[in-house]
């Protein structure tokens, strides 16, 4: 119980914290974003040779596109997952949360497994605004966060 409560008031004070939100109806992902974000990863995934999966989730962790490329490993679907609705929910990089292991922990359990801190989860921001995450898995860290800076690369070019 002590344990839930340490999570509620972690959890509480990033949100808090952090002066992002996504409460404009106007800082949406659009069907075209999601494809261009897609599009641009795959292709980022392509060039250095590793089959990925690859999510886009909103800003409230829902999926909202994923692309599994052939040779890609069964369980990129949930990892991919995992780090874009990471990355959205703490507006930063999956694998750079800051929190403390027992309380991520906590809060991988009590989000069912969706939190991670494995590398490959980016905050999606358009207009200033987050509007979700975009997550990869397949490669190592580094890989998997290359394909994923490619997705947010290929957003704020639109977006700028």
């Amino acid at each position: 119980m002590r344990r839930l409560a340490i999570v509620c008031i972690v959890a509480g004070l990033i949100a808090l914290a952090l002066p992002v939100t996504a409460d404009s109806p106007a800082a949406q992902l659009s069907t075209a974003d999601i494809q261009r974000v897609l599009t641009a990863a795959v292709a980022k995934a392509q060039e250095i040779g590793v089959p990925m999966g690859i999510s886009i989730v909103d800003a409230g962790g829902n999926l909202l596109g994923f692309i599994k490329m052939d040779g890609a490993f069964i369980h990129t679907n949930h990892t991919s997952f995992s780090k874009a609705y990471t990355a959205a929910s703490i507006r930063k990089p999956s694998g750079a949360s800051g929190i403390p292991q027992n309380i991520t922990d906590e809060i991988s359990s009590t989000t069912g497994g969706k939190f991670t801190t494995l590398p490959g989860g980016l905050p999606l921001m358009k207009d200033g605004k987050l509007v979700g995450g975009i997550g990869v898995g397949g490669g190592k860290g580094e890989q998997d966060e290359a394909v994923a800076k490619a997705g947010v690369e290929a957003l704020a070019s639109k977006t700028n």
